[in-house]
């Protein structure tokens, strides 16, 4: 008998198989399809490897905004996508299935079912057991029921990669992240995109204002982006794919047509085949399977992380959760499961980053919640590197305590990183602001947003008492930043012309 047996070879999977064999526990990991997971084969890494491409070809084409001529740029979207293998190839040879043996997991290539508590069935014949089971079958795509889609084809987040030939019309399904993402990689490329979605605004769930400023680059890029419609057919005319649409308000109604399609409107967790039923695990083919704080499901030596839950569908979520079910089904230390300072980040041009409350939310639940702002422009970095478009907000309490942040700008994804490690481990914004940033890097993007908060408190009434009867200053109100500023720690300041 294993004493962990982990269902899914993707980021969660692994992480909770390889941390078990590591303190000498038996391990099995039945894994259906490809080891790795989404994130390697056909999410994170190729979407990164394709985004970074776009970036490339895009700042050949705006390169003359430095003094650089070039030729214009020349993409050669085989070449794309064989690099995007390549690199995807190589990620999966990490997670192979020798280099796993090798760590003292057994790996089984086929799927399961549950007979019992303690017991799957593996490819319907051979008997698995364990004292603990761990379930990260992951997610797939989730295709939406408009009438001809199926008849006409799409992409997928998974088989787009098989593309060689670029396309020359994309219609995007979905505003989402993902959604995103693709439209404005494949534009860069070469590609005339239009992003069609039900939602109100791309991006739905971040704050208003980074979705406007995004839209505000997609637009100036050249899609054709349209949010608030209702999809109502699609089908094939003169060769190319239509997809017939309605404002959702107005009842007008518009068709968009392309050489390909790509659906990207949502996940749904993979539960089935699982045979949960005989073991008493609640789960809802939409909604996932259902855990407590501790990850555990309705049967007590049976746990699930990762997408399958369908509650944080990002490759750092489900590490986070196999670390908690790792003490909980392993160590047997009780472990509650914590998404409070849990980031993410859209890899789209302007980069979106977010962890925790949205300023509505924080307003709702804090009624005195600071709100403050940096923007890029006031940035010397970004002044330098003439990428200036962007701000952050971060909501915290009057003590300081930040409850939400949300960076769109350059390396929005490295600045949101100080708010989180304050979240994470209870440093505050005035923590932040006595730290030492280097000079000039975006970081110090996130140390004006906390000398914003230290000259609120500079401002306050005890402070400027003391500074007004005891040595006599009489501090002007516009001047509370500056003097916040000097205040902190001895430093390299931004703006001061120095550094390297």
């Amino acid at each position: 008998m294993y004493d962990l047996a982990v269902l899914g070879g993707g980021s969660g999977g692994l992480s909770v198989a390889r941390a078990a064999a590591q303190i000498g526990a038996k391990v099995a990991l039945i894994e259906k399809h490809h080891l790795g997971g989404e994130c390697t084969l056909s999410a994170c890494v190729p979407s990164k490897a394709l985004v970074q491409a776009a970036r490339v070809a895009h700042l050949v084409r705006t390169s003359d905004r430095f003094g650089v001529k070039t030729a214009p740029a020349d993409v050669d979207f085989a070449a794309v996508m064989n690099r995007i293998r390549a690199v995807v190839a190589d990620f999966a040879g990490d997670g192979s299935g020798e280099s796993l043996r090798a760590r003292g997991i057994d790996v089984y290539r086929g799927s399961a079912a549950f007979t019992a508590y303690d017991t799957v069935l593996f490819d319907g014949k051979t008997r698995i057991e364990a004292e603990r089971f761990v379930i990260a079958t992951g997610s797939r795509p989730a295709i939406p029921h408009i009438p001809g889609l199926a008849d006409v084809g799409y992409l997928t987040n998974v088989s787009v990669w098989e593309l060689t030939e670029r396309p020359s019309t994309l219609i995007v399904l979905g505003a989402g992240p993902n959604g995103v993402e693709f439209a404005q990689a494949f534009a860069r490329l070469g590609v005339h995109v239009k992003l069609l979605a039900d939602s109100d605004r791309i991006l739905p769930g971040e704050d208003p204002e980074v979705s406007e400023l995004v839209r505000s680059h997609l637009d100036a890029e050249g899609l054709v982006v349209k949010t608030g419609v209702e999809l109502t057919r699609v089908f094939l005319r003169d060769g190319q794919k239509v997809v017939a649409f309605r404002d959702r308000v107005t009842k007008d109604t518009f068709e968009a047509a392309g050489t390909h399609i790509l659906v990207s409107t949502g996940r749904l967790p993979n539960i089935e085949g699982l045979n949960l039923d005989v073991v008493g695990v609640h789960a809802d083919p939409e909604h996932g399977i259902h855990v407590d704080e501790h990850l555990q499901t309705n049967a007590n030596r049976i746990y699930a992380i990762g997408d399958v839950l369908h509650r944080h569908d990002f490759t750092h979520a489900a590490e986070r959760e196999a670390a908690v079910v790792f003490q909980n089904a392993v160590l047997r230390i009780p472990k509650k499961v914590d998404y409070t300072a849990l980031p993410w980040a859209t890899f789209v041009d302007p980069e979106v980053a977010t962890v925790g409350l949205t300023e509505s939310v924080a307003k709702e639940r804090h009624p005195d919640a600071l709100v403050l702002r940096a923007r890029y422009d006031e940035l010397d970095r970004a002044r330098i590197d003439g990428r200036t478009e962007g701000f952050a907000k971060v909501v915290a309490t009057p003590a300081g305590k930040v409850l939400g942040a949300t960076v769109v700008g350059e390396d929005a994804s490295m600045v949101l990183q100080e708010f989180v490690v304050a979240m994470e481990h209870g440093l505050t914004l005035a923590d932040i602001a006595r730290t030492v940033h280097t000079y000039p890097t975006y970081a110090g993007l996130a140390r004006k947003v906390a000398n914003q908060y230290s000259a609120t408190r500079l401002g306050g009434g005890f402070v400027q008492s003391a500074l007004k009867w005891f040595l006599g200053y009489r501090p002007r109100p516009d001047a509370a930043g500056e003097a916040a500023r000097m205040t902190q720690a001895a430093t390299t300041e931004e703006g001061s012309g120095h550094g390297h």
